[in-house]
């Protein structure tokens, strides 16, 4: 593993030794989560089930900056698996127009995605949601074991998932506290049948292992190339995916790298116009055959009208008409995969590449911003409570 080949000595003389542990924790931290969720199977069920009660119910996916992607990542998958509908908002659009996110007389489940657990946002979005909801059930997904939000007693109408404390990265970039929660939520989708899904789980940490085994030096050469500029493609749920990608790269290059996210067929309505020579495009592709008509559709419109731009492909296979500049291929248990289960290891090309960026560009991967623009808790932020509330 390339990471490992890395010198401790080396990776603290660059400030970087903590991204590169997370990085490389995933799948261990993979099959951890799955064995904490099979546990509280039981208890997650009786609480779940007080909401399954309504007829009509809604389910929204919440948190902020890379915890609110987990969610554009996971609400197809619940609407699908539960029947009704369901929405990911961030609790930064929350926070500032609850009015226009909830429906008060429906009965609603919170599900907030939170590493800390203390981002000001989360925590009101939580108050918000107790006024204008009349019947609500909150679901905490969290990281931190001394987090506002796993300091909260379970009840009738809130539980909190922990996860294992090594998810609570030290690094301002979120790695393994993404991919564990997006696991969680996954699992919690499936949660009926999670016993059927441990093949499933083993074949993601086997396919992730895979990367951080055979992909790192190619990934690190690619990171070390001259380009300013960064887009990341993906289609149903790795649309949250390249949106989580484009956001690892940036944060970590501390803004250096500018990258830019969309879909498949988004990409085509004007966005495509940010493609130069100074660009890397990766493609995300599902293992689906209907989307994948349209994404390679994307490629060759791409490529007919090519700006010197480089391409990475993750997933796509060998296929001798289409040329990548990398691609990420992966035994064929890839397709046995619900496309769902992709998100997890997808996201780590990405966060390999910014790693690397980071080091390039003479930065610290575990803290980039020289500035201290962002921060791992982002401050600054004042609640102006509503008047309702006070």
């Amino acid at each position: 593993m390339e990471f490992l080949t890395l010198s401790t000595g080396f990776l603290e003389s660059k400030g970087a030794i903590h991204t590169a542990r997370e990085i490389c924790q995933q799948p261990a931290m993979w099959q951890k989560t799955y064995q904490l969720i099979l546990e509280e199977k039981d208890q997650l069920l009786t609480f779940l089930q007080r909401m399954h009660n309504a007829e009509q119910s809604l389910i929204i996916l919440s948190g902020a900056g890379t915890s609110a992607f987990i969610g554009e990542a996971l609400a197809g998958t619940f609407q699908k698996n539960w029947g009704v509908c369901c929405k990911a908002v961030g609790t930064t659009d929350i926070v500032t127009h609850p009015e226009i996110h909830f429906i008060k007389n429906l009965p609603t489940l919170l599900i907030s995605f939170a590493r800390s657990g203390n981002s000001p946002e989360s925590l009101y979005t939580c108050e918000l949601a107790r006024h204008y909801c009349d019947e609500l059930y909150e679901l905490n997904i969290t990281c931190n074991e001394n987090g506002a939000l796993a300091k909260q007693s379970n009840t009738n109408h809130l539980y909190t998932v922990l996860l294992p404390k090594e998810t609570d990265d030290v690094s301002l970039a979120m790695t393994s506290s993404f991919s564990s929660m997006l696991l969680a939520g996954l699992l919690i989708a499936n949660i009926r049948d999670i016993e059927q899904l441990q093949p499933i789980v083993s074949s993601v940490c086997r396919l992730g292992n895979h990367i951080l085994n055979n992909y790192v030096a190619d990934l690190k050469k690619m990171a070390e190339t001259d380009f300013e500029r960064m887009v990341f493609l993906g289609s149903g749920p790795l649309t949250g995916v390249a949106h989580e990608s484009h956001l690892k790269v940036q944060e970590m290059s501390n803004g250096e790298v500018i990258c830019k996210y969309d879909s498949f067929l988004g990409f085509r309505h004007g966005p495509k116009a940010v493609v130069n020579d100074k660009t890397i495009v990766t493609y995300l592709f599902s293992n689906q055959a209907q989307p994948k008509l349209y994404e390679l559709d994307l490629v060759r419109s791409i490529n007919e009208t090519a700006a010197g731009e480089k391409s990475i492909a993750i997933g796509f296979g060998d296929d001798d008409k289409f040329r990548f500049d990398l691609s990420i291929q992966f035994p064929t248990e890839i397709n046995e995969l619900p496309e769902e289960f992709l998100t997890l290891y997808y996201v780590l090309p990405a966060q390999i590449i910014g790693f690397f960026k980071s080091i390039h560009l003479g930065l610290s991967p575990d803290a980039p911003s020289k500035n201290g623009a962002i921060s791992r808790v982002v401050q600054g932020v004042k609640i102006y409570p509503l008047s309702i509330l006070l």
